[in-house]
């Protein structure tokens, strides 16, 4: 079991009352588009439970996979 580090001690960080606001720092994209997904999501769900178990066997897939994991470790 890991043992996470203990948090900073931060000085005036208080917790904010009910129905103050909180200022978030947040990236603007001006150039970004939110468009909805154009499939049918149950239809997209079947197609990946019919190719999951062809992907999975496939040559290198392991080794592929295991080179997309994050190897840091972080809390939600």
């Amino acid at each position: 079991m890991n043992k996470y580090p203990d948090s900073p001690q931060r000085k005036g960080h208080e917790l904010k009352e009910p129905g103050e606001s909180l200022e978030l720092d947040l990236p603007i994209d001006p150039g970004f588009l939110s468009v909805p997904p154009r499939l049918d999501p149950q239809a997209m769900l079947q197609r990946i439970a019919e190719t999951l178990a062809w992907r999975s066997t496939r040559p290198g897939e392991t080794e592929r996979r295991a080179g997309e994991k994050i190897d840091v470790e972080f809390i939600l």
